[in-house]
């Protein structure tokens, strides 16, 4: 019976979203520096509809709100790919974990806290090099890179703060005729709030690549180069996950966005009918996505493989997301 009842509710809200999906308006990513940092990340957030401020159930938490670093279940080693079209990549690693008593054993006076280290890189292949004639000059690529350290605190039982710095690195190797690379660094942070007021329900928010940049100095490598600062948009992101069956069913819901663009709305779920195996669903504005997850056991320890269908409102084809965590 309760089978038959997941199985309904999974129908009945996955035409919800499929309804929801023509209605809504895909703002895109392009044309803003440090436009990677606002892709989703992870197998699991990836399909849910692009991830949520209140899904603190993997390492990926720190990506979207450091906050829920304190509510994270263990300790987590994560390594995510995501396969792309137009010849471009973004790739993962990090660990993430919580500090201090177990979330069920927190007495009066004790303090928890979470902490994560991890690096996002991005990179794109084959860019058509032109000179200011307009003249080809060949084949150009790029990397992109945040290193960022996170660390959440919870002053008291039911929520949480958090904070991550993000150091950042843009870098155009072999750019001139004597194969010299043109880079950028820079600094930017995130703040989160984390909520459980219910052991059901998680409410969460997000304030993104605050003070965020790139500072561009191209005066060693042409006669007529320039300084250059490209600000990143900052963002904003709400949301709630509740948890309709404990350990089989959790629906999410997240409102975002980016300066000086429209709102945009993202729902999704995760239904596990058979223990260890996850089906997930959801969108992000005019995209609809897809995943699997599967949990087992190996020397004692929690293995998770994530895999997520999420199409690509910029490119031809879908982008497939792998992500593979060891909970320790």
């Amino acid at each position: 019976m309760k089978e038959l009842r997941l199985l309904v509710i999974s129908v009945v809200f996955s035409g919800l979203l499929l309804t929801a999906r023509h209605g809504m308006a895909e703002t895109g990513r392009a044309g803003s520096a440090g436009s990677f940092l606002s892709m989703g990340l992870g197998g699991q957030a990836m399909g849910i509809g692009g991830g949520s401020v209140s899904f603190a159930e993997d390492g990926h938490i720190a990506k979207y709100n450091p906050a829920g670093l304190v509510f994270l279940p263990g300790r987590w080693a994560t390594a995510t790919l995501h396969v792309m079209a137009l010849d471009r990549r973004m790739h993962y690693i990090g660990i993430a974990m919580p500090l201090g008593p177990e979330f069920d054993k927190v007495r009066r006076g004790n303090l928890r806290a979470g902490f994560a280290l991890g690096w996002q890189g991005a990179g794109v292949e084959k860019i058509d090099g032109r000179d200011s004639d307009g003249k080809p000059t060949g084949l150009l690529s790029n990397q992109e890179n945040a290193f960022f350290f996170s660390f959440a605190v919870q002053p008291a039982r039911i929520f949480s703060f958090g904070i991550s710095g993000k150091l950042l690195y843009n870098r155009f190797p072999g750019i001139t005729s004597e194969g010299e690379a043109l880079s950028a660094t820079g600094f930017g942070f995130d703040l989160g709030l984390f909520v459980r007021p219910h052991q059901r329900l998680a409410l969460g928010f997000a304030l993104r690549d605050l003070r965020g940049r790139y500072t561009w100095n191209s005066q060693k490598l042409y006669e007529r180069g320039s300084q250059t600062v490209d600000e990143f948009m900052p963002a904003w992101q709400a949301g709630a996950a509740v948890e309709g069956i404990p350990g089989r069913l959790t629906l999410f819901a997240d409102m975002k966005q980016m300066k000086g663009r429209p709102l945009e709305w993202a729902a999704g779920l995760s239904i596990s009918p058979l223990c260890g195996i996850f089906f997930r669903t959801g969108f992000s504005g005019s995209v609809l996505s897809a995943g699997l997850g599967l949990r087992w056991r190996v020397y004692g320890r929690m293995a998770c493989l994530d895999y997520a269908l999420a199409p690509d409102p910029v490119a031809p084809s879908a982008n497939h997301v792998f992500s593979w965590s060891l909970i320790f």
